[in-house]
């Protein structure tokens, strides 16, 4: 039975900004203003009417999500970037790859100049181990998750699906831990690696996490420091990779370039991407320069 009560306070709910959509930095900058909003009042005017205006406030952000207007704007444009990395809202570019990548990889000879020489691609030989690695693992990882129970695949509370067996092992094999300490989940298209409680990678999608898994075994078998390098160091070298792949690892598709501005109530920012054309799985992005940003 739904009472007058609840359909004023339904009038008042902004479900936009509340519930699953609330946002933990707008609401802490929001509390944070009305308690010293509240501070002033007591101690100005009377402690009574500053503990009101209190659960006035705190009653407005349960109910709006805010209680000053236009704070995701606010929030965007004046809360510092590492305020917001701790609310998990930032750019997380993670730790330095600790390694010039183009440069490791040109001088390895995996990148060569195209004919005109205007830019660089894969060498034939390892598009040619890249596509071999690629074949095996796609049919490894799609024949085993096939084969597995459906509902250990169920979607978690947290929004997180769990990655097959086959792709836990690739990732064993792509970071050196063992299996047993590896998890692999996916939200939505992106994927995220933890060994034990520690995140150790992330990806776009399962094309960018099956692009990684075969490039690094293509490069283990050419490269002999490869296995050498620290963690950090092939992460870094393996996306920088993914910036020349043409074709998408899953299904083919040719791989497009496009630009995008990405937003959320507290962050802006413009990225270039490398997207699937045909399964739109996304294999990479990239922060736009602000000099290429502002020539749009």
């Amino acid at each position: 039975m739904t009472t007058s009560h609840d359909t004023r306070l339904g009038r008042l709910r902004r479900p936009e900004y509340t519930g699953e959509n609330r946002c933990l930095p707008c609401t802490v900058v929001n509390v944070a203003i009305g308690a010293v909003g509240a501070v002033g009042v007591g101690a100005l005017v009377a402690v009574e009417l500053g503990a009101v205006v209190l659960v006035v406030a705190l009653a407005a952000i349960w109910l709006r999500g805010y209680l000053v207007p236009g704070t995701p704007e606010i929030t965007k444009r004046y809360l510092p970037g590492r305020a917001l990395r701790l609310f998990g809202k930032g750019r997380d570019t993670g730790p330095p790859a600790a390694i010039d990548a183009e440069s490791y990889l040109s001088s390895g000879g995996v990148l060569v100049e195209t004919p005109d020489g205007s830019d660089l691609a894969f060498a034939p030989w390892f598009e040619s181990a890249w596509q071999t690695h690629l074949a095996a693992l796609r049919d490894a990882t799609e024949g085993a998750a096939a084969a597995e129970d459906t509902a250990s695949a169920e979607t978690a509370p947290d929004g997180t699906r769990p990655a097959s067996s086959a792709d836990v092992g690739a990732l064993a094999r792509l970071t050196g831990v063992d299996e047993d300490e590896l998890s692999l989940r996916w939200r939505g298209d992106a994927g995220f690696a933890h060994a034990d409680d520690e995140r150790i990678g992330h990806w776009e999608s399962r094309s960018a996490f099956l692009a990684d898994v075969a490039a690094d075994s293509a490069l283990a078998t050419h490269l002999n420091d490869w296995a050498s390098l620290p963690l950090v160091s092939r992460s870094g070298v393996l996306g920088a990779l993914r910036l020349f792949v043409e074709r998408c690892p899953t299904c083919e598709g040719t791989v497009q370039l496009e630009e995008r501005v990405v937003e959320s109530c507290c962050t802006s920012y413009e990225v270039v991407a490398g997207r699937c054309t045909a399964c739109d799985a996304r294999l990479f992005e990239l922060d736009l320069p602000p000099s290429l940003a502002g020539e749009r």
